[in-house]
């Protein structure tokens, strides 16, 4: 029997499990035709990841306040965050990683996997979840924000980076839900904080494309540096013009702005409180305990209801 290390359980085929972009007419028939139109095969890969990173990197904070952003002028094209996630995990291999529960579930299998079957944990000192304990100097840390489990900042992340700042300890925010949200204003001052990444996977039809970016604002060079050098870009230029296209064609607020009223509706009927991010709604009754994700609360999530992918009483 295959070991699960992601701690979470597996509601892939339950109709408000995982987190999922929306199919949403527009968005698939405009990724069609982009994926269809060959005329970037025309463009020097230079110019396809330039005009990519410039696009997202207005695009992303458009309609939020995200502090600080601005400082972040060293861009590489990622395959999604994941890529991203497993160069950070490389370099602060021999820190002690500390996460939140119901973080994204890449990390809570980092989580199993380091007290993998086989090991013996009393020699460990490796991991701790936040809250558990204080943050120490030889730790690192990835939050989500808005945060996996709520779609919400968390009410302690200024505290958080504020105590890494003053311990030294690097930290990654993951923005992956960003832009499924409107009007956060996020503190990306904090000298702790190393990289910022985010992808396109949860707002547009793209998951499969893998379409992500990264930001640092002093250059740390590791393999996603090398693959994106001028002359050499060594990236997936017809995902990296994809979501170049998809972010010109539609504003960043398009999800949250078009399905904002649906979430209202749904969270009525569910009796849960509407999260920050638009396809969440978020029960702190526990009636849908299914969906916990370790924590008091469960999420569910509507966007495949929305678009047909899955029935409600499935």
């Amino acid at each position: 029997m295959v070991t699960r290390y992601t701690n979470l359980p597996d509601n892939k085929d339950k109709p408000f499990g995982g987190a999922y972009s929306v199919y949403d007419v527009e968005t698939v028939e405009c990724r069609n035709m982009i994926i269809e139109d060959l005329s970037w095969q025309e463009r020097s890969p230079d110019d396809v990841r330039k005009e990519f990173l410039s696009t997202y990197m207005e695009w992303m904070p458009s309609t939020h306040n995200l502090i600080g952003i601005e400082k972040y002028t060293h861009a590489c094209f990622t395959q999604g965050t994941t890529e991203s996630f497993a160069q950070f995990y490389i370099r602060y291999r021999n820190k002690r990683l500390r996460l939140a529960k119901g973080e994204y579930f890449y990390h809570q299998m980092m989580h199993g996997l380091w007290y993998a079957s086989g090991i013996d944990i009393s020699s460990l000192d490796n991991f701790a979840w936040l809250g558990d304990e204080p943050i120490k100097e030889d730790n690192v840390v990835l939050i989500s924000v808005p945060f996996s489990d709520t779609g919400d900042i968390p009410d302690y992340l200024e505290s958080l980076l504020t105590t890494c700042d003053e311990r030294n300890v690097p930290v990654m925010i993951d923005l992956a839900y960003v832009n499924i949200a409107k009007g956060l204003t996020i503190n990306l001052e904090h000298p702790c904080i190393e990289y910022v990444v985010s992808s396109l996977s949860k707002v547009f039809p793209v998951e499969h494309h893998r379409i992500g970016i990264r930001l640092q604002r002093e250059m740390f060079e590791d393999q996603i540096y090398v693959v994106n050098e001028e002359n050499y870009n060594y990236i997936n230029l017809l995902s990296a013009h994809l979501g170049a296209e998809m972010m010109k064609s539609f504003p960043a607020d398009y999800i949250y702005n078009k399905y904002k009223d649906a979430q209202d509706y749904y969270c009525k009927k569910y009796n849960v409180d509407i999260s920050s991010c638009v396809y969440f709604g978020i029960d702190k009754l526990n009636q849908y305990s299914t969906y916990s994700r370790g924590n008091d609360t469960n999420r569910l999530c509507f966007s495949r209801i929305w678009d047909g992918r899955m029935n409600e009483c499935s």
